[in-house]
């Protein structure tokens, strides 16, 4: 009889499919990769697999170990996987003994290469699960031993619904938390606690305002005041570029809208900015965010993306 597992793991079906038909089979590798972006459930699945194989919480057992990087650091050291090493000789008190490698990509060049002697020849009982970000910064005589399991951004239903739940957010505002996150629960829980978005979101409403009202002069001198986001500006613009799309979708009957919390001044704009002059805006902001990737200076960016959008819109 085929078992079904994970149930309480949002989203990520292929990721269930993939580990519980390789359970169901007995066919469970020694070495995994859980890939994919930071705050999608590579852990909290690592940790439900983990409760499967050894049959209580992982946190109550001894076989169950995670490791990381130290506070501070920013490599995991190769002494963690010569002690992880060390460990992995002595039997389990379960059926398993499970090691999770937590940001696997910071291990140094000499810790893959020590991990790897392991991952060749593991005890038997012995599974590595290796949560990373990016796969391509592993060794590829490590990925060639690893089953790769890929894990996807969320749904924004998803993360909405989890904001609304844990958070206690209103329902227009954890849709707009969502909508910014890229499909991660942990960045969606990140902007709805952090006060310097929600201030750069008024400051950008401000700004189209001011746009909208095609003044050369106060549009110019938005230029000055976009410096104190200096170190922020690709989020930035790209906050800006997601209110101007919003104003076009909104034009055309669109519901796709990112900023959904802020319906009636994206409403008013739309009044006052034609769709011609908002793709023309959104071209100017790109080419922009080019020019800044390409170490152009930030204070002359700004001064000529402000006055070209004054062309555009006077």
């Amino acid at each position: 009889m085929t078992r079904l597992y994970f149930d309480q793991i949002k989203g990520q079906d292929f990721a269930k499919r993939y580990i519980t038909n390789a359970m169901n089979k007995n066919m469970l590798n020694n070495a995994y990769i859980f890939e994919g972006i930071k705050g999608i459930g590579k852990k909290t699945f690592a940790r439900e697999f983990a409760k499967i194989l050894i049959g209580v919480s992982p946190e109550n057992s001894p076989d169950f170990n995670v490791i990381a990087k130290e506070e501070g650091s920013h490599r995991i050291k190769i002494e963690k996987i010569r002690k992880m090493k060390e460990d992995v000789y002595e039997k389990p008190i379960s059926d398993y003994k499970i090691y999770v490698i937590e940001n696997a990509e910071l291990m140094s060049e000499e810790a893959q290469n020590a991990i790897l002697k392991t991952i060749e020849e593991p005890p038997g009982y012995a599974i590595f699960i290796l949560i990373a970000e990016n796969k391509e910064a592993l060794l590829n005589t490590i990925k060639s031993r690893c089953d790769i399991v890929k894990f996807v951004p969320l749904s924004n239903d998803i993360v909405k619904n989890h904001l609304i739940e844990n958070l206690g957010l209103d329902e227009e505002y954890a849709k707009m938390c969502a909508n910014f996150s890229k499909g991660s629960i942990t960045r969606a829980i990140e902007l709805a606690n952090d006060e310097e978005f929600k201030e750069m979101r008024e400051f950008i409403q401000n700004c189209i305002s001011i746009i909208s009202e095609k003044k050369k002069l106060d549009i110019e001198r938005l230029a000055d005041g976009v410096e104190k986001y200096e170190k922020q500006i690709m989020n930035f613009l790209d906050i800006m570029v997601n209110y101007f799309r919003d104003i076009i979708m909104f034009k055309e009957g669109i519901n796709l809208l990112t900023n959904t919390d802020r319906i009636t001044f994206i409403e008013n704009m739309s009044e006052k900015i034609n769709g011609s002059q908002i793709a023309k805006i959104i071209d100017i902001i790109e080419d922009t965010k080019k020019k800044l990737k390409g170490f152009c200076s930030f204070k002359m960016s700004m001064q000529v993306m402000f006055l070209n959008i004054y062309e555009v819109i006077k």
